[in-house]
């Protein structure tokens, strides 16, 4: 195509960059947002369902992954020319692609949910300032902190708080014979598999205590869910694509891996305990890097201890914070409403 030939579209042409499934959430909702004001959307989706690491060892040993397709990436957008290249989340693939595409004149670099510099990697900000045109940041306090190391940083909403407003709180105050338990162990597979005997073990502990109430595995996909239902407990049951933003708004509590999960449940006002397990020496290293204390999305954003949260906790651990987190709905109801607001431009 033609650089000559961008000036001829009809429609602007988006190319969105991401290979994380976090990413893949928000691109998906961002994507049909420009394609209704009439953008021309470019998505390759065999991006889409990336596993990006987590974690110092998972990185180092993905590295040779994400560089394959930040080459594929970085080919496509030099062929196809587009007005706008949009980074979404995935933060050090995107941030060396915004520098290495810095040469394509007339198109606008652009990364939504940039990487949180707040937490750790500064040095990361000098990158930043030449590689992209715009930051579009997924709350206000992280603006505040990209201005003042003079980034272009902005707050346009973050598109969950619109996306799950459809779900209205089902939740009644009168007592319930049997309590739903949603658990989620992560977006990623790996994840899902380091955190799976954790969550067995929570489950079988509170069916202990509380024989009337079932649980439930949410998932990002139909097809995960199916897979799941395979190998689950008979009494358990298995939800994924669309369909689990309903069950958990549904669920009396949910037992949730860290991540863009918590926030969604936060945002749905369940009741939830978040977590997460890692290595030790990960650990331990990233108390040495990080700058903050807190890891779950409600409590970054809020600055508070808004929603309980675990590192590399014990099954005992999650059942004493389950207990606690369930006879507290309206304070879960009072955090979501709190939330929006936080979250809304």
């Amino acid at each position: 195509m033609p650089r000559s030939s961008r000036s001829k579209r009809v429609r602007e042409q988006v190319y969105i960059s991401t290979a994380e499934r976090s990413g893949a959430l928000y691109a998906g909702l961002i994507g049909n947002k420009l394609t209704q004001a009439g953008a021309e959307v470019v998505w390759p989706g065999s991006l889409e369902e990336g596993d990006a690491p987590v974690g110092f060892a998972a990185g180092i040993g993905g590295a040779w992954e994400a560089l394959v397709r930040m080459k594929r990436i970085e080919r496509e957008v030099r062929r196809l020319k587009p007005d706008v290249f949009l980074a979404v989340a995935w933060s050090e693939p995107n941030t060396i692609l915004g520098l290495r595409l810095r040469d394509m004149k007339g198109m606008r670099r652009v990364f939504f949910a940039p990487p949180q510099l707040w937490a750790w990697g500064r040095f990361r900000a000098t990158l930043l300032r030449k590689g992209y045109d715009a930051l579009l940041c997924l709350y206000p306090r992280q603006v505040a902190f990209l201005g003042s190391l003079g980034l272009p940083a902005r707050f346009t909403g973050n598109p969950l708080v619109e996306h799950l407003k459809q779900y209205p709180d089902k939740k009644t105050k009168a007592p319930k014979d049997s309590r739903v338990i949603a658990l989620l162990a992560g977006s990623r597979p790996s994840e899902q598999s380091r955190h799976r005997t954790l969550l067995e073990g929570f489950r079988d502990a509170w069916r202990r205590l509380y024989p009337k109430d079932r649980a439930i595995w949410l998932f990002l996909t139909e097809g995960e869910a199916r897979n799941a239902n395979l190998l689950l407990d008979t009494q358990d049951k298995a939800i994924g694509g669309k369909a689990r933003y309903r069950a958990l708004s549904d669920a009396d509590l949910a037992v949730v891996a860290s991540g863009t999960a918590c926030l969604e449940t936060a945002l749905l006002g369940t009741p939830q305990v978040v977590f997460y397990s890692l290595p030790r020496l990960e650990v331990a290293l990233i108390r040495t890097l990080a700058r903050v204390k807190r890891f779950a999305l409600p409590n970054v954003i809020l600055a508070e201890d808004a929603v309980p949260e675990l590192l590399n906790p014990s099954v005992v651990d999650l059942v004493e914070e389950a207990e606690s987190a369930i006879e507290k709905p309206e304070r879960s109801r009072e955090i979501a409403i709190r939330l929006r607001k936080e979250l809304t431009p």
